[in-house]
């Protein structure tokens, strides 16, 4: 073979590999799903801090700000103290609390835990840095948990029927116990209120045998005196 032709075959080959690189899904770097928005000299993007996203996983809505265009833009410190943030679904809205970024400049966080399937978006109202920012912007939407399941859940409905009937029961059992602890509870008051009336009776009973006893040997003893008296007599008598 030639150098010429072994040229050629080298060059084919090179051509071959640069076209499976950069064509293959490996050398495409997938986008974010992300959107910039110009206003005025400032540059505002939003989206989801982990994509994709999923109801009932804890996630964020980003936002980062920077001032210029291009490479050159650059971010923005303490972009929101003039901005109020609000995220929407449907007709409902809520106020966001964003915290700076540890790692990126200009960029801001809020948490929170998306709950239905669909599209969010992000209500922005106020300025930074003197430039106005009232507008809506999208998220990227919302995907239900459920793709992730595997296997996937069933039944969940009569689970959670099953859950709440469970729940009644140890509720009604509960209820039961302390109804009958309480009831105990008064049976034991009632025997300590006749065993007390008991013994009032018994001391009464005993006081009153005490008298009559003391009034026996009081009369016994008043006799023995007379007795004494009489014989006394007598004896001088005689």
């Amino acid at each position: 073979m030639t150098k010429t032709k072994q040229f050629l075959v080298t060059a084919v080959f090179l051509a071959l590999v640069a076209t499976i690189v950069f064509v293959s899904p490996l050398g495409v770097k997938p986008a974010e799903a992300h959107i910039t928005k110009v206003y005025g000299n400032y540059l505002v993007q939003v989206g989801w801090d982990n994509e994709p996203v999923y109801t009932g996983l804890v996630n964020a809505a980003q936002v980062t700000i920077k001032k210029g265009s291009g490479d050159a833009a650059k971010p923005v410190i303490n972009a929101l103290k003039d901005l109020q943030i609000s995220i929407k679904y449907g007709s409902v809205t809520k106020p966001l609390d964003f915290l700076p970024s540890n790692t990126v400049d200009g960029q801001y966080h809020a948490v929170l835990i998306p709950t239905k399937v669909g599209t969010y978006s992000l209500v922005f109202s106020g300025t930074v840095e003197g430039q106005a920012v009232d507008d809506e912007i999208p998220l990227d939407d919302v995907a239900s948990v459920d793709t992730l399941n595997f296997p996937p859940s069933t039944g969940s409905s009569q689970d959670a029927t099953a859950n709440v009937g469970q729940l009644g029961t140890l509720v009604n059992q509960l209820t039961s116990d302390i109804e009958d602890a309480k009831n105990n509870a008064d049976a034991a008051s009632k025997s300590v209120s006749n065993v007390v009336q008991s013994f009032q009776q018994v001391k009464d009973t005993t006081d009153k045998l005490y008298m009559i006893s003391m009034t026996g040997i009081g009369i016994g003893i008043a006799g023995i005196v007379i007795a004494v008296i009489a014989i006394t007599r007598n004896r001088q008598q005689n």
